[in-house]
């Protein structure tokens, strides 16, 4: 019989394949996207019943946002004035909703989290499980209110009981510094459910944020999700970047092995078809080394 950390070692390497794999090839699942054209057709639109709350959700450590931010947050606050309520989550706050709605998840993984990072990535998923709404990072700028973004989700859907959409991003899948969703969203209960089995040390601090609680974390559970009455949509591009958002240098938590990782990636994108694939073999024969080293030294 394997032992716990044999499984657990197993685990990590199968999802770092994983994640090398989405990167690679970027092999899409049949994704329903919302683009320009289904934006101008469907946003003057009136639904009868709207699903998707009026709420912007944004975190910060305390109440005093960053002046790097000011223009950015303001934007956000100024655009929505009328047809949202805003809500500005402070660690103390993010700490007393996630322990009073996801009891067992506070107190078995997510106090535990080595990183910040990783507690506010986990809260996104919390709070737009149980209140719905959208998520949007204080380094997005505003350029007009998001009503008409929602109208358009709503209108499109109008038989689904549960909406959802992410922008795409790169270097892989969805991003989750922009989320809309309906409440109790089915996808973010999944996401809820499996942070706990995500929950391992991806060998250094930017790909384990990736892989526990960021964008990747997302993106490999979006893919397989798959449901009839809970639409997931991504937001092409244009409708995300030119139309209703801009954007400030942001990414306050990456460190240098951030920095290498994405040089790496801008790197390796300029390589053919079969240079790509050794350079996935000699990556994948490396981690596998590693694994077996520390294996040997304990």
């Amino acid at each position: 019989m394997y032992c716990r950390a044999c499984l657990r070692r197993l685990f990590v390497g199968a999802v770092l394949l994983l994640l090398i794999y989405f990167i690679v090839f970027r092999r899409r699942s049949s994704r329903v996207f919302l683009t320009e054209r289904d934006l101008n057709h469907f946003s003057r639109q009136t639904v009868s019943q709207r699903r998707i709350p009026r709420i912007i959700h944004q975190t910060w450590r305390t109440h005093r946002v960053p002046e790097r931010w000011n223009r950015t947050v303001e934007s956000v606050r100024r655009y929505n004035a009328l047809q949202f309520e805003y809500r500005l989550w402070t660690d103390d706050d993010i700490h007393e909703f996630v322990r009073e709605n996801e009891a067992d998840f506070y107190q078995h993984t997510f106090v535990k989290y080595p990183l910040n990072i990783q507690r506010v990535d986990a809260f996104r998923y919390v709070v737009l499980y149980h209140l719905g709404g959208i998520y949007i990072d204080m380094d997005n700028g505003c350029s007009q209110s998001f009503e008409s973004l929602l109208g358009a989700l709503e209108a499109l859907d109008p038989q689904s009981t549960h909406l959802a959409a992410f922008p795409r991003t790169s270097p892989i899948g969805i991003s989750n510094g922009f989320m809309i969703s309906t409440q109790g969203h089915p996808l973010f209960y999944i996401l809820i459910s499996r942070l706990l089995l995500f929950n391992h040390n991806y060998l250094i601090d930017y790909l384990t944020v990736m892989m526990t609680t960021g964008p990747t974390y997302l993106s490999i559970n979006e893919f397989y999700f798959s449901s009839e009455s809970a639409i997931v949509r991504v937001i092409d591009e244009i409708v995300y970047s030119s139309i209703y958002t801009w954007h400030t240098p942001g990414n306050s938590w990456h460190g240098r092995d951030a920095q290498w990782i994405l040089y790496i990636y801008h790197t390796i994108r300029k390589l053919s078809r079969t240079k790509l694939t050794c350079v996935v073999l000699i990556f994948a024969f490396a981690i596998l080394l590693i694994f077996c080293r520390r294996r040997k030294s304990r």
